[in-house]
């Protein structure tokens, strides 16, 4: 009975952990699929592109043979560029991580076109490199060696003009804008004062795969240097893709040092999320960041040449990356303005109206709405439609009678403080929130709307809100506490009224995703549309936008972006309504499977940790089945509900599970395969025949020593990584040696054909031998399943050993901390001194036993640390040491 309790209660237990694994692939499948589609426009180039070779000395050259520096053109400046002649301002582009030096061409391109369209005094010269498609995210010591060629190719396009040009634009994608920020920083060729401005397209600044400790340090010493960049003036504006990059997060876009951090689907007149390559070519993202370097240049200097100073510059980079609020080129306005006296002047005391100019007969002169300020409500909204006017909103004191009427002789400018804001129907649209407490100038009395004759000849619509902010308030209703919900439903429906333009909805508590729905009727214009904005406070402000249309108008989810963990200020809401509708807005809590997508989103690379903590603390409790379980299990669940670890804990959990039973029926079914692989691997290697090359498969076996010289021999002449994978495939091929071999015992035990009381006598013995073969089964696939995750960092050193082979056999910079746990590994595994004690020495078993233990939950609690990436590479020397101890119980016993 007890048996049967137990085998249920484990019953239970594995269906609940694979209900959660099913719900963490929905949402991992959400988080991949749940995104626009991709709208943006493909850049063409202007002629054929051609890439003009620049050498660098012989010396460094011979040092990097694989990496190469190029001159963009295309046409007729080839040629100029094949003479090495350069007379524009040098920008030079990064690629990222296996990246082209071709992905340079849409920016050059259009920059090349803009600057023959205008006629512009000056142009770019668009320098890249080529890195040979090496991975400068998976390996710290390839990005070291970018960053120092980087900064040697610096060197060189600078001394390429015979004018004084003494600094640069660099322009990095991923890992670029990284290596872009290192070069100047980290290495003595050249220093923070050589970069004007530094662009990052999709760039991780903050790091969560960090396998070597090279990598790390990399990171961290970058960190350290980064207040040189903001001491030397250095312009940095960091960009992201949004929903649609699913490598590259909008959280890790986010550069505490930069000046600019935003997001493509919320630029303005861009509007278009971007996945991490279509950041390259997507023609709306690449016509703004082409715009705001020619705007962030000083034509009146001879020659012309970047601003001087980061005030100048910024205004140029923030209008088209942020807050542009009118044309497409920057515009300064003037802080008063003079009115023309004697126009027509407009003042409606409504508090919600909508203005139009159909009926009105064509004009030569301006047109001034008027809105009255007083002490209620407090808030203003004006959302004004193909306003054309470049300079139309002011503040000012009505002190002119005019008529009937008190007019402004001027005002100050307003027009700074609006912005522009997508449309389903691609009009220009510009839209303001004013706080009345806000306003500090002097007796303000009014609020004027400024309409030009120009203006005037297309169909303009401004829409006026007045209202006091908290009437404007939508509460969002949590699904959390779910009792609560069950018998007290929270009313979370808001009404509006005919006229309502702006509403707002507060994050009250750490909530990942809303869904939004706002259903719309009593319309009088049939084409009506709402828009909702996701505001975030730190730094990136708006950073989602979804549109409600006639054709569109379903539940939509808004996920926050950047995470609300390190702040205690929450996202809200900011609702756009069409006046001409009334609407019920109902925002909820998103669905599990939402939430869900954005902890893999945010969380996805603390399995790692958690899987290798979870496989310590099973071998902890194997090594010792005296020492009681129940405290491990209460400590581990303790520390995973106070650091917040227990979904992740449950979901590693699931995966070992999954993972061992794979692992078993690959021992079934796939043990013959493997040998025949291995055995044609040798014939081939050793120019064997495949019976030969069989016998000496055999042979190594039995012999461990051999075995473990001819591993460790291949370290030293290609890389320690590939030593560690080949001891993954040996143990393979030892566990399916070691279940043969049981399959073997039982098959001799059944064949047996003693008399009934000599197999009465034999029954006990051959039970406690089949007992013991299955633990050592057992204890064999936990290992060898630690074995595997463990060699995950050494996948990064293979693929550059394999990569660069043809130009150097041995991988040189391979991270020394990683190589010495590779050695230590590899020949515990190949020796056949990777087995744990058995129960007869209880004390020295209940010390491993608390050994592995303690070094299991600290692993754990790395998931729980400020920055837990950079503790990943710590993983492969914990296991070495733990296998060590393992390793030297077992020669000494």
């Amino acid at each position: 009975m007890f048996l049967i309790k137990s085998v249920l209660v484990y019953t239970i237990f594995f269906l609940f952990l694979m209900l959660i694994l099913l719900l963490y692939i929905l949402g991992a499948a959400l988080y991949i699929t749940d995104f626009e589609d991709n709208t943006c426009d493909m850049t063409y180039m202007f002629e054929y592109p051609q890439y003009v070779r620049i050498s660098l000395d012989n010396e460094i050259q011979e040092q990097y043979p694989r990496y190469r520096l190029y001159a963009y053109g295309e046409g007729f400046v080839t040629e100029k560029l094949r003479r090495m002649y350069f007379s524009g301002i040098p920008v030079l582009f990064i690629p990222g991580n296996a990246g082209s030096h071709e992905q340079v061409r849409s920016l050059a391109s259009v920059s090349l076109r803009k600057s023959l369209k205008d006629r512009t005094p000056f142009h770019f010269d668009y320098f890249t490199v080529s890195f040979g498609n090496d991975y400068s995210a998976l390996y710290g010591g390839v990005l070291m060696e970018e960053t120092v060629y980087v900064s040697h190719c610096i060197q060189k396009i600078l001394s390429l003009y015979k004018t004084n040009i003494d600094n640069i634009v660099l322009i990095g994608h991923s890992m670029g804008g990284i290596i872009a920020k290192g070069s100047i920083v980290m290495t003595p060729n050249v220093n923070a004062t050589v970069a004007s401005i530094i662009i990052a397209l999709a760039t991780p600044h903050t790091a969560t795969l960090i396998l070597d400790h090279t990598f790390a340090n990399y990171y961290q010493n970058l960190e350290k240097r980064l207040s040189e960049i903001k001491d030397a003036g250095t312009s940095v504006v960091s960009i992201g893709g949004g929903p649609r990059d699913i490598l590259i997060t909008s959280a890790q876009i986010l550069d505490p040092t930069a000046d600019i951090n935003v997001l493509s689907n919320t630029m303005p007149d861009v509007w278009k999320s971007t996945d991490h390559l279509s950041i390259l070519w997507c023609k709306q993202l690449v016509l703004s960041v082409v715009r705001s370097l020619f705007d962030s240049v000083n034509c009146t200097q001879k020659p012309p040449k970047i601003f001087s100073t980061a005030k100048e510059r910024m205004q140029a980079l923030s209008y088209h990356f942020y807050h542009r609020t009118s044309g497409k080129r920057l515009y300064s306005y003037k802080e008063i303005i003079q009115f023309e006296p004697s126009n027509e002047w407009i003042e409606n005391i409504q508090r919600h109206y909508v203005w139009t100019n159909r009926d009105l007969p064509k004009r030569t002169s301006p047109i001034y709405l008027m809105i009255r300020l007083s002490g209620q409500p407090n808030y203003l909204t004006i959302d004004t439609i193909n306003l054309e006017s470049k300079d139309w909103l002011f503040a000012c004191t009505a002190s002119n009678i005019q008529g009937q009427s008190r007019v402004c002789n001027w005002g100050w400018n307003l027009t700074n403080r609006t912005r522009i804001l997508p449309d389903p129907l691609h009009r220009l649209r510009k839209t303001v929130d004013l706080n009345f407490q806000e306003i500090k100038y002097p007796d303000v009395t009014h609020i004027i709307i400024r309409i030009t004759p120009d203006s005037l000849e297309n169909y303009i619509t401004i829409n006026v809100d007045l209202y006091s902010y908290n009437t404007r308030l939508v509460p969002i209703r949590s699904t959390l506490p779910l009792l609560k919900n069950l018998f007290i439903i929270p009313q979370t429906k808001k009404m509006s009224n005919l006229g309502h333009v702006r509403y707002y909805a507060n994050f009250e508590s750490a909530m990942d995703v809303v869904a939004v729905e706002l259903k719309a009727f009593e319309c009088t214009d049939p084409k009506h549309h709402a828009i909702v904005e996701l505001l975030e406070p730190w730094g990136i402000v708006v950073t989602q936008i979804q549109f409600f249309t006639v054709v569109d108008n379903g539940p939509k989810s808004m996920k926050v972006q950047t995470g609300y963990k390190y702040s205690n200020v929450f996202p809200k809401l900011r609702i756009t309504l069409d006046p001409a509708c009334s609407y019920i807005i109902n925002i909820e809590e998103g669905g599990i499977i939402d939430r869900i997508s954005c902890i893999v989103r945010d969380r996805w690379y603390l399995l790692y940790t958690t899987i290798i903590s979870l496989l310590l603390l099973f071998l902890s409790t194997r090594i010792n089945h005296g020492l009681k379980q129940t405290p491990i299990i209460v400590i581990t669940i303790y520390l995973s509900y106070c650091y917040n670890l227990m979904f992740e804990c449950l979901v590693a959990l699931a995966i070992v599970c999954v993972f061992t039973i794979g692992l078993c029926c690959s021992i079934i079914f796939l043990g013959s395969v493997a040998h025949s692989i291995a055995v044609r691997f040798l014939a081939r290697a050793i120019a064997f025949s495949t019976t030969w090359s069989d016998w000496l498969l055999g042979g190594l076996s039995q012999l461990p020593f051999i075995t473990a010289i001819l591993v460790l021999s291949l370290i030293p002449v290609t890389c320690g990584g590939l030593a560690m994978l080949i001891s993954v495939f040996l143990y393979f091929l030892n566990l399916t040696k070691i279940y043969e071999d049981y399959l073997e015992e039982l098959l001799m035990a059944s064949l047996q054909h003693f008399n009934w009381i000599r197999r009465f006598r034999n029954t006990k013995n051959n039970s406690g031998e089949h007992d013991d073969t299955r633990q050592k089964i057992f204890n064999h696939l936990i290992l060898f399943i630690l074995w595997c995750f463990t060699a995950i960092p050494a996948v990064p050193s293979v693929l550059v050993w394999a990569k660069n082979f043809s130009y150097d056999m041995r991988l040189s910079s391979e991270d020394p901390l990683l190589l010495q746990s590779w050695i230590v590994l590899v020949t515990c595994s190949t020796m056949g001194w990777v087995q744990l004690p058995s129960n007869n020495y209880k004390n020295r078993s209940q010390i491993l036993s608390s050994i592995l233990c303690f070094l299991g939950w600290v692993v754990l609690l790395m998931g729980a640390a400020p920055h837990p990436a950079f503790y990943q590479y710590y993983i492969p020397p914990i296991v070495a040491g733990a296998i060590t101890i393992i390793a030297l119980n077992v020669i000494f016993l």
